[in-house]
């Protein structure tokens, strides 16, 4: 009875066989793959032409580098006109200005401060001398030069004037003196040497010291020449004087004198330790050299 169970046709056990064939070969397989799978590989040592080859690729590579700088190339210094109130950083770099002299005008415009004169750029610390002269030429104050054009427009219509053969400007002879504080440019151009360009120099620096307290100040305008000094006085006349406690940041630095780093202690002592009695107090601080101190002291009051 329990044989009819076991008991199988032929195609049946074939079939039985190639199953439990497939079982063992699978079973096979699946032991045997890691060892069938682990091709060792032979460390090689690197050989003499392959650490040339490496070292070739390498100098290809800086050689690359080399052509091709990281470092940006120094841009040329080209001389063009431009307004110091508007000029951007890039058009400043082109004119050939340092780059900390870029930085200060900057931190000077965005501080509030403008340039209401070309002479007044010369203020800017770390720019030299050389170069101020340099670019005063192509300086041009769009805004002085707007105002200019419309207070022109504005004032009434003259007559043409004739045209007539040009007379000789009349000058004076030697030993004749000029007050440089009261003489106008009509006078002024009465010296020998001196035109309407250098006699307009003169009243506008008078105008923004307050007066002049000694001649020698006007040696201080490039385009005097001793020879000119000659007919040049100062007489005791009162100068316009700088309230030291109550003037604003532009109001001093308008100066001649006072840049904008001084000017900036000024107001910055003012906050912090009260009014200012005397020179001696801004001695303290290295903005302020003894000479600096010197020429100011007539122009400030301490009220």
């Amino acid at each position: 009875m329990w044989k009819d169970f076991f008991y199988y046709s032929k195609s049946e056990r074939r079939a039985v066989l190639l199953l439990l064939f497939l079982i063992g070969a699978m079973l096979a397989l699946w032991m045997g793959y890691p060892y069938l799978c682990t091709d060792k590989v032979e460390e090689e040592e690197p050989s003499f032409e392959k650490l040339s080859l490496f070292l070739n690729q390498l100098d290809s590579i800086d050689g690359r580098r080399n052509r091709y700088p990281s470092s940006p190339k120094k841009v040329e210094s080209v001389l063009s006109r431009f307004d110091p109130n508007t000029a951007d950083s890039l058009s400043l770099l082109r004119l050939g200005l340092p780059a900390f002299a870029i930085r200060n005008l900057l931190k000077y415009r965005r501080a509030g401060g403008t340039f209401e004169t070309p002479d007044a750029l010369a203020k800017i610390y770390g720019l030299s001398k050389e170069k101020f002269n340099e670019l005063r030429p192509y300086i041009r104050l769009e805004a002085s030069e707007r105002k200019e054009a419309a207070r022109e427009k504005s004032a009434p219509l003259r007559e043409k004037p004739i045209n007539r053969p040009l007379e000789r400007q009349f000058k004076y002879p030697a030993g004749v003196q000029v007050d440089a504080n009261a003489a106008d440019t009509a006078e002024l151009k009465k010296i020998p040497g001196i035109g309407s360009f250098i006699a307009r120099q003169i009243v506008d620096y008078r105008r923004r010291l307050g007066g002049f307290y000694k001649v020698e100040q006007l040696e201080e305008l490039k385009w005097i020449t001793p020879h000119m000094l000659r007919w040049l006085k100062v007489e005791e006349a009162p100068l316009q004087k700088i309230d030291i406690n109550k003037a604003g940041l532009d109001r001093l630095r308008n100066h001649p004198y006072i840049n904008f780093y001084q000017a900036k202690v000024i107001t910055e002592h003012r906050k912090k330790r009260g009014p200012i009695k005397n020179p001696a107090q801004l001695s303290l601080y290295e903005e302020f050299t003894k000479e600096d101190l010197e020429r100011l002291a007539p122009y400030f009051a301490f009220e």
